[in-house]
């Protein structure tokens, strides 16, 4: 079973990718943003080494997307701009699949495993789409003083 590294590899990747730009391009909101994905994303792994293997609800991983999901709200209500309204969204339906799984034991574990991964890349694009927007309203105040 190479596939679990391959895909985890290409997260890596993507995940490094994208924190990168936000932190080179965006603002302070991108800023924070790419730290709670890296510290997001290095935590759950740390938590998934404990992991059962996705046969039940994963209390590590469901206490780190819920601290995640705390500072993207926290982030959300704080900045003046969308996309942490967008990666809040994104995570509060990663933590929803954790009660989905506590609700429903019949759950396939390949299922549960996918989908939480899978709101991670939606996040890592709103991150990306944020740092891109914020280059040109930084140009526009700059111009206007």
């Amino acid at each position: 079973m190479i596939l679990p590294y391959i895909l985890f590899l290409f997260y890596l990747i993507a995940l490094i990718a994208s924190c990168v730009y936000a932190i080179r391009r965006g603002g302070p909101s991108e800023k924070y943003g790419a730290t709670i994905m890296l510290v997001g994303s290095f935590l759950t792994a740390a938590a998934g080494l404990f992991a059962s293997g996705w046969h039940h609800t994963e209390g590590g991983v469901l206490l780190v997307d819920l601290s995640v999901l705390a500072a993207f709200l926290t982030l959300a209500l704080t900045s003046d701009k969308y996309w942490p309204l967008w990666t809040t969204a994104f995570q509060i339906i990663g933590v929803a699949t954790h009660l989905a799984r506590f609700v429903d034991p019949a759950i396939i574990p390949r299922a549960y495993s996918i989908a939480q991964g899978f709101w991670a890349y939606p996040m890592l694009a709103a991150l990306v789409i944020g740092a891109k927007m914020e280059r040109p309203a930084m140009r526009i105040s700059a111009a206007r003083y």
